[in-house]
């Protein structure tokens, strides 16, 4: 999970499915990862590669 990350191209996505609708196919699909794999999806992977400054 080091490598993997989920995104999107909301609000461009809005065209064909709801921001619920994305957010919980997401949720659904990292249903089995620990609590650490879906830190790493959900955030720490993007905090490290765009190399943001944020807590």
């Amino acid at each position: 999970m080091e490598r993997a990350m989920f995104e999107s191209n909301f609000p461009v996505d809005q065209l064909s499915c709801s921001y619920a609708v994305l957010w919980n196919a997401f949720k659904r699909l990292a249903g089995e990862c620990s609590e650490s794999e879906k830190q790493a999806l959900f955030y720490d992977t993007a905090k490290r590669v765009y190399r943001l400054d944020v807590p």
